[in-house]
């Protein structure tokens, strides 16, 4: 357990959080069960894959020099074409185009996953005219003794996850439902906390 400044969440906020080995011991001794660490740590990035992408939604952005006759641009490594939220030219916002929206201004996904502009720039930028604004992806934990992301007592939302996973594969409907609502309304609640507390 671990007293410290939240990292990138709340620098001056003081905050609990456990190691992800931590909570699994505890779930192990709340709910026994023959699933190995590996699989709850599995479990737990779930938890927290939700949290990055649905609560905290931290976002950046790439300024990109455009050059004469190039409509397609490479995205950031690791950043998928699903993760832009918004693309500028100029300062002003352009936004998805179709097939159907032929020779509109706007973005959209080329076959190779890069980005397109339209209409083709006609000059080189002197200075970057791009920019393209992108949820950061969720990089998974990958050893138990990494911290979890919600901190005390915040954290029995991956008891209440794990526990409806151990419920889901030994085929236990009625206790997984209970323990799902458990979560649910966890994330709710932190949702909640973190609305109120976050730096702005």
């Amino acid at each position: 357990m671990t007293t410290l400044p939240y990292p990138m969440l709340y620098p001056n906020i003081e905050v609990i959080t456990m190691p992800i080995s931590a909570i699994i011991t505890r779930i192990d001794e709340l709910k026994p069960n023959a699933y190995t660490a590996t699989t709850k740590l599995g479990w737990i990035n779930h938890v927290d894959g939700a949290v990055w992408n649905e609560i905290y939604k931290y976002t950046g952005f790439s300024d990109v020099m455009r050059q004469t006759g190039i409509a397609a641009h490479a995205l950031p490594v690791g950043v998928d074409f699903s993760l832009v939220t918004n693309v500028y030219v100029d300062g002003e916002e352009i936004f998805p185009i179709t097939f159907k929206d032929f020779e509109t201004t706007g973005y959209y996904r080329g076959t190779d996953g890069k980005l397109n502009i339209y209409p083709v720039p006609t000059a080189n930028d002197v200075t970057a005219g791009l920019r393209i604004v992108y949820r950061l992806p969720f990089v998974p934990h990958v050893a138990a003794t990494e911290e979890a992301y919600m901190p005390v007592p915040f954290d029995k939302a991956y008891d209440d996850y794990t526990a409806a996973m151990v419920d889901k594969y030994d085929q236990q409907p009625e206790s997984y439902t209970n323990n799902v609502n458990y979560y649910n309304n966890g994330m709710k609640e932190y949702a909640a906390w973190y609305a109120d507390h976050k730096e702005e």
